[in-house]
């Protein structure tokens, strides 16, 4: 049976670390079918994208090795004027977990080939 797992963005500057509010935050996941577009958000004045339910297996999955995988799968990208587009594959969401997800924007560069870059993170999945 599937379950709820939580994800919250918290968008911030490369260099200074502070909050950029704004931003567009899309969540995908890929299934046989192609790609899903689960939710796109606004972040709030402290960068933040609060509680984006994705549904998940259940967490009795999780209890034994060797089993299909317990947790959901999803890509997380960022976009803001300004600056480079964040690309964060493979985000892993556990049944009844709150997960966060840092994403630290790089700001454009002043040169015309620099533009539309992606800065892409590929997160490994876990040997459970």
């Amino acid at each position: 049976m599937a379950s709820t797992g939580f994800l919250t963005v918290r968008i911030s500057t490369s260099d200074a670390e502070l909050p950029i509010q704004d931003a567009t935050v899309t969540v995908t996941q890929d299934t046989p079918g192609g790609v899903d577009l689960l939710a796109v958000r606004i972040s709030d004045r402290s960068g933040v994208v609060p509680n984006i339910a994705i549904a998940t297996p259940a967490l009795s999955e999780s209890l034994s090795p060797g089993g299909p995988v317990p947790y959901a799968v999803v890509d997380v990208t960022v976009d803001h004027p300004g600056y480079d587009r964040a690309l964060i594959e493979n985000v892993q969401l556990f049944a009844g977990v709150q997960s966060q997800q840092d994403i630290a924007l790089v700001p454009q560069s002043r040169t015309p080939e620099a533009f539309n870059m992606t800065d892409v993170v590929n997160i490994t999945a876990q040997d459970l």
